[in-house]
């Protein structure tokens, strides 16, 4: 059996991530990666089973990097309420500097839906980091919510819908240059309906 060389896996991701950069995850076969990394498709095989594993294991290093930034967006602030909505922002902004990632992860990438719970749980990162802030700020009186997971799961979906809108230039014309003030609307329709004046 062969020995894994521990160097060949983050050269694999990275020559990967930088075909998306450029092309649909349908758009590249493993040769195409192999090529890329100079190593031959059956090297890719032994540490990946199919190109669609390799993909999510990109999306999941992109979600990990994402709430590495929203963790410590929310640590500034004394109040939930601006922690949370720094936190927020932080989602947002990132996927306004990295939009080619943010629609790849939110949409472009097979979901990793055939695979153990536990590992199905590691996609939901940030959620769980948003779920876990707004559970505080309703237990230090700050904010009102009866299932904190719902109401982040929602606003997650909402506020991706609302940026992918402006990504894809399907928001009103006015919007496509004013991302951020679009998306601001709706973080302050769910700010207000989570947190006591």
């Amino acid at each position: 059996m062969r020995t894994a060389n521990p160097n060949i896996k983050p050269l694999i991701k990275e020559k990967t991530l930088n075909l998306l950069m450029h092309k649909n995850p349908d758009q590249i076969g493993m040769r195409d990666i192999a090529k890329e990394c100079q190593i031959t498709a059956t090297s890719i095989y032994h540490y990946y089973t199919d190109k669609d594993r390799l993909f999510q294991e990109i999306s999941l290093d992109c979600l990990y990097e994402l709430n590495e930034r929203i963790k410590a967006a929310s640590k500034n602030g004394s109040r939930a309420r601006e922690q949370i909505k720094n936190a927020i922002s932080a989602f947002r902004d990132w996927s306004f500097e990295n939009p080619r990632r943010a629609l790849l992860v939110m949409q472009g990438i097979k979901s990793a839906d055939d695979v153990s719970p536990q590992l199905i749980e590691e996609y939901y990162v940030c959620n769980r980091t948003g779920e876990e802030l707004l559970k505080k700020a309703v237990e230090n009186g700050e904010a009102k919510s009866e299932n904190p997971r719902l109401d982040v799961a929602l606003l997650i979906s909402g506020l991706w819908g609302c940026t992918e809108a402006v990504l894809l230039k399907k928001s009103d014309v006015e919007y496509w240059k004013k991302g951020r003030e679009f998306t601001d609307s709706f973080i302050d329709l769910w700010m207000k309906s989570i947190f006591k004046k």
